[in-house]
């Protein structure tokens, strides 16, 4: 009696295990579902990537010469808007010359050039600007300036040290360059002598701009004074 009441007793806990353990799966596979449910009606809000914004990097100067002509505080201009051609027969219009004094020692300069032809018009294979420095020069070389930002008229930079030119015409940049020392004329004399014009035969033309900055040596006072 004993006996079979323990195997009643170990029946009827089996049954209660298993209906427990089939109600736990039950509970788990309906949170399972309706959490399935919820997540595809109402999907979670997903976060805006995150963004990271790199700086770029400055690029080197294209025009390193012509800052350095921009950023010397010790300047002048000796032409600035002046008319000047060749005629056809041809006499020069609006040639130019002066004399100057130079003190002190010179450490760096540079001679900008700003010309136009046709009334504003960038120089043609035609045209040239002609300089001299105390007789040294001729129609400088455009195709050696330095790199010179982009602008409606030719703009024109050189290192003094180093000037190119030719010394006939036509104007030509396959011709052999010559160099003279610009820099060295103002180190070495107090009297500077300056011609130019501009060679081109129609009367459109302009010598926009011709400007000296310097940079004088250390304890030296240079500068540079039209007579």
């Amino acid at each position: 009696m004993n006996e079979q009441n323990n195997k009643n007793l170990i029946r009827d806990r089996l049954i209660t295990l298993g209906i427990g353990t089939f109600a736990i799966i039950l509970v788990l596979g309906s949170i399972s579902l309706v959490n399935f449910y919820l997540n595809k009606k109402f999907p979670k809000e997903e976060k805006p990537p995150i963004v990271i914004i790199k700086e770029p990097k400055p690029k080197a100067s294209e025009f390193p010469d012509y800052e350095a002509y921009k950023s010397f505080g010790k300047k002048i201009t000796l032409i600035r808007d002046q008319t000047s051609f060749v005629t056809k027969d041809y006499k020069k219009v609006g040639e130019v010359e002066k004399q100057f004094l130079v003190k002190g020692k010179f450490r760096r300069a540079y001679v900008f050039i700003s010309a136009s032809v046709d009334n504003g018009k960038p120089l043609t294979v035609y045209d040239s600007i002609y300089i001299l420095l105390n007789d040294k020069g001729g129609h400088i070389l455009r195709n050696k300036s330095l790199p010179t930002p982009p602008s409606d008229t030719t703009q024109l930079l050189y290192d003094m040290r180093e000037i190119p030119y030719i010394t006939s015409i036509p104007y030509s940049e396959n011709k052999p360059a010559s160099f003279t020392n610009w820099l060295d004329e103002l180190n070495s004399k107090e009297n500077i002598s300056f011609y130019t014009f501009l060679s081109s035969w129609r009367p459109g033309g302009l010598i926009k701009e011709i400007t000296i900055a310097f940079e004088c040596e250390e304890n030296s006072e240079c500068d540079i004074v039209l007579k």
